[in-house]
């Protein structure tokens, strides 16, 4: 029976190790265990562990990722920020209900500031997209990598949400979805429209604001 204050020190000289086999050992030692949570480990050391494997996952390859995204996935009780974390690795369905589970859950109503959509609009049509991410990620206060992640999901759902988080209208969202996206047919441009209606405000608000500590 290990210790709680041990495992954490173990996992902490691992985190030490500037290794890509290390970073994986980590991160999947890190997601077992708070998939299966020891009953003898006090609940507040859950909160180290979590944010041990947050910073850990943004440092894995890609492959890594989706193989730990698709076992959160699958289980229940997993932290939500853990689940946020994991968002553009996960299946679709996985997706959607990690922004269901942010609108579920309670907290205090984030202090959004107000997003100017004209502008951003404006970002869209005047560069090319590789060059509108580096705005977009800094009129919404996000990470670079973040915004591309966004605007590379083909389903329009990423941006869905970072609009309705940031309370952009339909509208603006709709101009930003055709001049963001690459060699679709009207078939595909249609359905990415439709993501707008089917994303749920409050997951979306809460997803943002998540993404935007991860900048902070």
């Amino acid at each position: 029976m290990i210790d709680a204050k041990k495992k954490l020190t173990h996992l902490i000289d691992l985190a030490t190790q500037d290794a890509p086999e290390s970073r994986r050992a980590l991160a999947t030692e890190l997601c077992d265990l708070l998939l299966d949570w020891p009953a003898h480990y006090p609940a507040p050391m859950r909160e180290p562990f979590e944010a041990l494997l947050e910073k850990t996952v943004r440092m894995i390859d890609a492959d890594t990722r989706r193989t730990l995204a698709a076992k959160v996935g699958a289980r229940e009780g997993v932290p939500l920020p853990v689940l946020n974390e994991f968002y553009f690795d996960a299946a679709p369905e996985t997706r959607d209900a990690i922004v269901l589970r942010n609108a579920l859950t309670e907290t205090d109503a984030a202090d959004l500031p107000t997003m100017d959509e004209h502008e951003i609009v404006a970002a869209a049509r005047a560069k090319t997209n590789g060059e509108f991410s580096k705005s977009f990620a800094l009129l919404l206060g996000i990470e670079p990598a973040t915004a591309q992640s966004i605007l590379h999901d083909s389903s329009g759902r990423a941006l869905a949400i970072a609009c309705k988080g940031a309370h952009l209208t339909r509208a603006a969202f709709s101009a930003l979805a055709v001049l963001t996206e690459t060699g679709r047919g009207p078939n595909e441009t249609r359905e990415r429209l439709s993501t707008f209606d089917a994303v749920p405000e409050a997951g979306a608000e809460r997803l943002l604001e998540y993404w935007r500590r991860r900048a902070a």
